[in-house]
């Protein structure tokens, strides 16, 4: 199912470029971007639109993302996510354990100054 505005022929030649079912671009020339349904009728089902839709642009790209297990870019995208998410962990641990060693560090120059002048 492909909803989508009125087009010129430049246009249609330009967004007619298909990659296993889906359009690289829409008439804005933009990528699509892998969207959640919040709708009664199809909720949490997943489907690519154009990036600009309901902004003020009148492009109305839209099609259904085919099944998670099925679409090689949801596959991609959740191998980046759990990349990123890996690479967070490794810099919260990062940052826990500069931060213990700035309150060592400080706790220690807090004691030798009050030992010295005390």
């Amino acid at each position: 199912m492909l909803k989508m505005a009125p087009q010129s022929s430049s246009q249609g030649s330009r967004s007619s470029i298909k990659s296993r079912g889906r359009r690289r671009t829409c008439i804005c020339g933009e990528r699509p971007v892998l969207q959640t349904s919040s709708t009664a009728e199809n909720p949490g089902r997943r489907f690519w639109g154009c990036i600009n839709y309901q902004i003020g642009e009148e492009c109305n790209y839209f099609v259904w993302a085919e099944p998670e297990e099925q679409d090689p870019q949801i596959q991609r995208l959740k191998n980046k996510a759990s990349v990123l998410k890996q690479e967070l962990q490794k810099g919260e641990k990062k940052f826990a354990l500069a931060l213990t060693v700035e309150i060592f560090g400080w706790t220690t120059a807090g004691l030798l100054l009050y030992d010295r002048f005390n």
